[in-house]
């Protein structure tokens, strides 16, 4: 045995490859852009209104009760698709 030590490999040794954390992060902090634009519940809403106005016509439903559900769920789910595409920056 020598007198060296040798390094401890975790295998969290990040030398050359990103992982996916750094990769997350460079692609969502940027602090010229903000967090949550004015603009990003307008595609939402749209899309809600759609749906229930569609399904009020097409299917004979009622507006009110569509824009409660499943309008929330949508209003939501598209929200986060609309924020997840403008912070990666999906083209």
């Amino acid at each position: 045995m020598s007198d060296e030590q040798q390094p401890i490999d975790d295998g969290e040794s990040t030398e050359g490859a990103l992982g996916t954390t750094e990769v997350l992060r460079g692609a969502l902090v940027d602090d010229d852009d903000p967090r949550f634009p004015l603009w990003l519940p307008i595609p939402a809403l749209l899309v809600t209104v759609g749906w229930a106005f569609y399904d009020a016509t097409a299917a004979g439903g009622d507006f009110l009760p569509t824009l409660l559900w499943p309008g929330v769920a949508i209003f939501v789910g598209t929200i986060i698709a609309t924020w997840g595409g403008w912070q990666l920056d999906i083209d």
